[in-house]
């Protein structure tokens, strides 16, 4: 079974100027680098699974990265995370 072509429009990423998104405004965030293998996975079964409507992507420039990310979002800041669940289970990017 194949899914449906999915045209979205990628954000840039967010760097270390960037404001913050709200953290609780009952949008669903995917944080994400998009040169990150897998981030890429993730992404593409959000696709897969036709949340691209319900999961927005957020992308973190990994050289240049936000402040408020680390200290506020994660502050390990090893692992990709979708809003407040955090994915053990893959190596850092």
């Amino acid at each position: 079974m194949a899914a449906a072509i999915v045209n979205e429009h990628l954000p840039t990423p967010l760097t270390a100027t960037s404001e913050q998104p709200p953290l609780f405004d009952g949008t669903t965030r995917l944080y994400i680098a998009y040169t990150c293998p897998f981030a890429q996975r993730v992404w593409i079964f959000r696709n897969y699974k036709g949340l691209h409507d319900k999961i927005k992507l957020v992308p973190i420039d990994l050289q240049n990265r936000p402040a408020w990310y680390k200290e506020k979002v994660y502050h390990e800041n090893k692992v990709i995370h979708l809003n407040a669940s955090l994915m053990h289970t893959s190596l850092s990017c």
